[in-house]
């Protein structure tokens, strides 16, 4: 059962737990998703992994880690609606497990310390050097992205339908602005997010409440503003569905479609629209998989994705460019066939056990259980898994018919070759 504690300038939430030999940690850092700061947070999340004073480079801080048993490091951005987190997580073995004892422990949080309080900064700016090649590998990383066929094909996808609000921000930045991003800029973003941001602390392993004394005196921040609720539905102002084609050298098409389902984490029908979601194309035996691809054959894959922080649905598939039509009539019809009522128990029982044995892996997974009680504090819904699982369980038929009511077509991107 997760603890929850009010420490200085953040909160701290403790997972005790005896299935894992190590212990994972990870500081969250959510501030509201903005056009202006996405590419300088993207940055930054490089350049916490660059050093800090003890350790002035990305190598003598590897080499400290592999002396602290081969203890991991790293950062990542996610974006949850209208917020944007950027995350610092860190592994460890349980020092229950050395042959000596050493407070690992602490150096896991001395860590999180270094890197925002210590950085190897002077003069107001990062050590230049280490600013530059961390400025490469972000573009380096967006060059793969574009690269992939699959990420571009979605980025694509929200860059059209959002019309320029927070659906149309790519997480991750963009390569065209990394290069007008000051040292002494990104160094001063660093102390507006140390103070601005909200941030709460997870803890995953065999510990118990003498950890809350460890962080006192270990890490304080001096702030913690309340967190940006970052829930949403995404209101779409187009008056027909946006259709987009792009040609581009390439052999699969990638065909993605976005809905607008008027449903998020907020709203009592979620529970029926994740049942919904799942029977559609949320798995390998869902509705899309089993009639486009293996009754029809039309596809190489196909799934959806129901975003609860959003209020939107998507539909990704490859496909061939000439049956890309009659791909889009047939997503057409199955989801009519779910309005009209035409599906059996056996369905809604097979979606409902995928669900459920999706949610039990959480349960092996450490960074799982982060994220599913992060989600839960960031949404004020504070259930736990078996109050969640009896709700998505005792969803009805006639729920299902009316979450498929809420889903409405409203953009399509599809990156072909030159065959269509």
């Amino acid at each position: 059962m997760k603890k929850s504690y009010q420490l200085s300038g953040y909160t701290l939430h403790v997972i005790p737990t005896k299935k894992f030999k190590n212990i994972t940690m990870s500081l969250k850092l959510e501030n509201k998703l903005t056009r202006e700061n996405v590419t300088k947070r993207s940055l930054l999340a490089f350049m916490l992994t660059g050093g800090t004073q003890n350790y002035p480079s990305t190598q003598a801080l590897s080499r400290h880690l592999e002396d602290l048993y081969g203890m991991s490091f790293g950062t990542n951005l996610a974006t949850k609606g209208i917020g944007q987190v950027l995350n610092i997580s860190s592994v460890c073995i349980n020092e229950a497990f050395l042959p000596y004892q050493e407070d690992l422990l602490k150096e896991q949080i001395k860590m999180f310390n270094d890197v925002l309080f210590n950085p190897n900064v002077k003069d107001g700016k990062f050590d230049e050097k280490t600013f530059n090649i961390k400025k490469k590998e972000l573009k380096e990383r967006l060059i793969a992205q574009n690269d992939d066929k699959f990420m571009y094909g979605i980025d694509q996808l929200f860059t059209n339908m959002g019309e320029g609000g927070f659906l149309s921000i790519r997480n991750n930045g963009y390569i065209d602005e990394i290069d007008q991003i000051s040292n002494e800029e990104l160094y001063q973003y660093l102390q507006e997010c140390i103070e601005n941001d909200s941030k709460h602390i997870y803890v995953v392993g065999d510990v118990n409440e003498n950890i809350v004394e460890t962080f006192k005196e270990n890490l304080q921040f001096k702030t913690n503003p309340a967190a940006v609720y970052p829930v949403t539905n995404f209101k779409s102002t187009k008056k027909e569905v946006l259709e987009v084609i792009e040609k581009q050298d390439i052999i699969q098409s990638k065909l993605n479609i976005g809905y607008v389902v008027d449903c998020n984490f907020s709203d009592p029908g979620t529970y029926a629209m994740t049942v919904f979601n799942a029977m559609f194309g949320g798995f390998s035996q869902s509705r899309l998989f089993r009639v486009v691809r293996e009754k029809h054959s039309l596809c190489y894959y196909i799934s959806s994705s129901y975003g609860a922080f959003s209020g939107i649905m998507t539909v990704n598939a490859g496909i061939e460019g000439k049956d890309y039509q009659k791909t889009l009539d047939l997503i057409a019809q199955e989801l009519k066939n779910f309005q009209d009522g035409k599906f059996d128990d056996d369905e809604i029982n097979l979606a409902k056990l995928m669900l459920k044995s999706s949610l039990t892996k959480t349960k092996d997974e450490p960074i799982s259980l982060i994220t599913l009680a992060y989600n839960r504090d960031l949404t004020n819904i504070q259930e736990t898994n078996d109050e969640y699982l009896e709700k998505l369980m005792s969803v009805t038929k006639e729920e299902i018919i009316a979450a498929s009511k809420k889903v409405h077509l409203d953009t399509i991107f599809l990156l072909t070759g030159s065959d269509k």
